[in-house]
């Protein structure tokens, strides 16, 4: 039986259909309509029914979706998100049901993808770390096999805790200064390149240039979001107590040493000396996508 899955995205949206093997039968990309949540599920729903009317064998009940948090997954309502501020307080649960005959059920985008992670690294741990840096930064927990997603699904929301004591620039969302996301995360290393070199600069040309050592401000800049982030998985090492982190997303995906300098780094600092820390880079493409196959698995 095929199921009908949705990521939103800051920027994309996809709705595919999804085979219990995990693989994308078929899918539609759009961009999204971060000004307008109504049509921007008009526009989900009317997908989802032509895949209904065009396909055999899919699931007509449900419509699982994946959100950017923080939202209350339990009925789908936005609650600030970042990226789509234009959606606070939006319900979408209630908008599907009151447009269409689907069930929805939904979920943060990074526990859709530590479901899919999970179906490839379960035989060696049913406990471990998902970690996704890319525009943002947000994290998932697998505990005996068994997502811990807190009371109304927004568990692991890192992104605006304090990693920066000295940092000067103050979070347009949390307020605060030094989070997570304005640090680590691929606008910060594009925001603090372009500060550096007084022009705009992506994130891909900041990575490029630290590769060509060409200039030592950069270079600078990326060791400290290396030096940062080696730091974070450590502190998650040690807080969560697991071993495994699997790094997801197009920052921990490019050619910055990660997986090497945070496994060298938390072996040296954590407690626990006699136990392997081990940090597995994603290969998966559209992990949110294909995990959200198993969001609804028992209901």
């Amino acid at each position: 039986m095929l199921k009908i899955c949705t990521d939103i995205g800051g920027t994309k949206t996809i709705v595919g259909l999804i085979n219990e093997d995990l693989e994308i039968i078929e899918s539609y990309k759009f961009e999204t309509y971060i000004d307008n949540p109504e049509q921007q599920f008009t526009e989900i729903i009317n997908i989802a029914k032509n895949y209904l009317e065009s396909v055999e064998n899919v699931d007509a009940t449900v419509l699982n979706i994946a959100m950017p948090g923080p939202c209350d997954y339990t009925q789908g309502i936005f609650l600030n998100p970042p990226n789509l501020q234009k959606y606070n307080n939006f319900n979408a649960g209630e908008f599907i049901t009151e447009h269409s005959s689907f069930k929805p059920y939904f979920v943060n985008d990074t526990d859709a993808a530590i479901l899919a992670e999970q179906h490839y690294v379960s035989v060696k741990t049913e406990d471990f770390i998902y970690l996704t840096i890319s525009t943002g930064v947000g994290m998932a927990y697998m505990r005996n096999g068994t997502l811990v997603s807190g009371s109304d699904g927004n568990f692991g929301e890192i992104g605006h805790t304090i990693i920066k004591d000295n940092s000067d620039y103050q979070c347009p969302v949390c307020k605060q200064y030094g989070c997570v996301e304005n640090e680590i995360s691929g606008l910060a290393i594009s925001r603090k390149a372009g500060e550096l070199l007084n022009k705009e600069v992506s994130t891909r040309e900041a990575i490029e240039m630290y590769n060509a050592g060409e200039n030592k401000q950069i270079v600078q800049m990326i060791e400290e979001v290396i030096d940062l982030t080696q730091k974070l998985c450590t502190n998650l090492y040690s807080i969560f107590n697991v071993y495994n982190i699997v790094l997801g997303g197009g920052v921990t995906q490019s050619t910055l040493p990660y997986k090497a300098r945070i496994e060298t780094y938390a072996q040296k600092h954590h407690l626990i000396q006699n136990r392997e820390i081990v940090v597995r880079i994603s290969g998966l493409d559209a992990n949110v996508l294909t995990g959200l196959y198993y969001v609804n698995k028992n209901k």
